[in-house]
């Protein structure tokens, strides 16, 4: 009797006896005569069997497609997701956070499974102990940034099994509280360009209300998309679609690190869109931006951010393959080495890196050479080209020529 077979994995569970119960539930959810509730509760009870967040994921899903109907297992599903990604603390007195809406967030558990319509006489369940992650990443750290003056050095923390975060509060942005989430193991967070602004220096806040020093190490201004690094390494990551695109009318879910999560779904348009944004029907957000975009099946489909049309409130979001390909932009500008970055416009320069006082993308002056004397600097000639005109024969200058006269003098050579 297969639905005996779920009883008894289920009994093997309670039992303590995690590996049988397991094996029981596998045997029972590949016979055809287990459907609906009673498919979606073995599933939800394999869930139970496993400390893997890839396993888990993929077990909620089957549980999903075998009673879509049920809100409770729905409710269940995007409970554990919000529980993956939700910072279990408040923050402290000392840093403001946005207070949560009635009826979002996701900080309460789900429901056992053996409360769900249908259960029956089925038992609570016994999760097993969390263990250490074997595949902790290496110390080594890419994207350390450049220590200019006035800028505490960073010390790169070795990993543990209890680094397992995901998403992270930034404070101390022009534009109020926003999201960040990790986008590699060694501490890189991504977030929006109109989060961090034009601050190079943040207060990043971890799910367990941990506080550290955040330093924004580039921008893409054009995408709204800013990369920031802390001192803490992660053993854990969201799960990234494999889709290419987000396809039309999928749900999609918003998680913020101050508790609130915010459901919408991708818009359909007939607007000819870059490949790295996709539209949604959500119009307000709980923050100023940066939160992590989840689709049906939980995956990491992208980023919100508040960029919208001339003719609509609706928010646009930056696709996860244009993020990991701007991660790879950074990985090979950091491999260079000797850079910096501008917090004007977002670039990684390499003239303040040589001595230079100014970005050689934007002209702005760096934040380190605001209260010095500035002089020339003949090492950053190659990145300026401001001493690389022809001199004037007459005054010597080398402000360049116009319709053959010197801009200094005025004066034609050869008359």
């Amino acid at each position: 009797m297969p639905n005996q077979t779920v009883e008894q994995g289920i009994a093997a569970i309670q039992a303590g006896n995690i590996e049988e119960g397991a094996r029981l539930l596998k045997i029972a959810v590949r016979e055809p005569d287990v459907t609906g509730t009673m498919r979606s509760i073995a599933y939800l009870w394999l869930v139970e069997t496993t400390t893997d967040s890839s396993a888990k994921r993929a077990y909620y899903t089957e549980a999903l497609d075998a009673d879509p109907g049920n809100a409770q297992v729905r409710q269940r599903a995007e409970a554990w997701m919000a529980t993956q990604l939700l910072p279990p603390a408040a923050p402290p007195q000392s840093v403001p956070a946005p207070q949560s809406s009635p009826g979002q967030g996701g900080g309460t558990p789900p429901p056992p499974p053996g409360s769900l319509p249908g259960a029956g006489t089925l038992f609570q369940p016994q999760t097993p102990p969390a263990q250490a992650n074997p595949y902790a990443p290496p110390v080594t750290n890419p994207y350390t940034p450049t220590v200019t003056p006035g800028m505490a050095a960073p010390v790169i923390q070795p990993p543990s099994a209890s680094a397992n975060y995901r998403i992270a509060a930034v404070y101390g942005g022009p534009n109020g509280p926003g999201t960040a989430f990790f986008i590699a193991h060694e501490g890189l967070l991504a977030t929006t360009r109109y989060v961090v602004g034009g601050m190079d220096h943040l207060t990043i806040q971890l799910e367990t209300g941990k506080q550290l020093d955040g330093y924004v190490i580039r921008a893409f201004p054009e995408i709204d998309l800013a990369f920031i690094y802390v001192e803490q390494t992660t053993n854990d990551l969201i799960p990234v679609t494999p889709l290419p695109t987000v396809p039309d009318d999928v749900p999609l879910t918003l998680v913020s690190a101050t508790g609130q999560v915010m459901r919408g779904k991708q818009r359909k348009t007939k607007r000819q869109l870059a490949a790295h944004w996709f539209p949604t029907d959500i119009t307000t957000l709980p923050d100023a931006g940066g939160c992590p975009v989840l689709d049906d099946k939980h995956y990491l489909v992208g980023m919100i951010t508040r960029n919208t049309t001339s003719t609509s409130s609706y928010f646009y979001g930056l696709h996860i393959n244009a993020i990991r390909q701007y991660v790879e932009m950074l990985r090979q500008e950091t491999a260079s080495g000797g850079r910096i970055y501008c917090p004007h416009c977002g670039y990684y320069s390499q003239a303040p890196a040589a001595g230079g006082y100014y970005c050689e993308v934007c002209g702005s002056l760096t934040p380190q050479a605001e209260q010095i004397v500035r002089f020339r600097q003949p090492g950053t000639d190659r990145f300026y080209q401001e001493y690389s005109s022809t001199r004037c024969m007459y005054c010597t200058a080398t402000v360049g020529f116009h319709q053959g006269a010197c801009l200094r003098c005025g004066r034609t050579p050869g008359k």
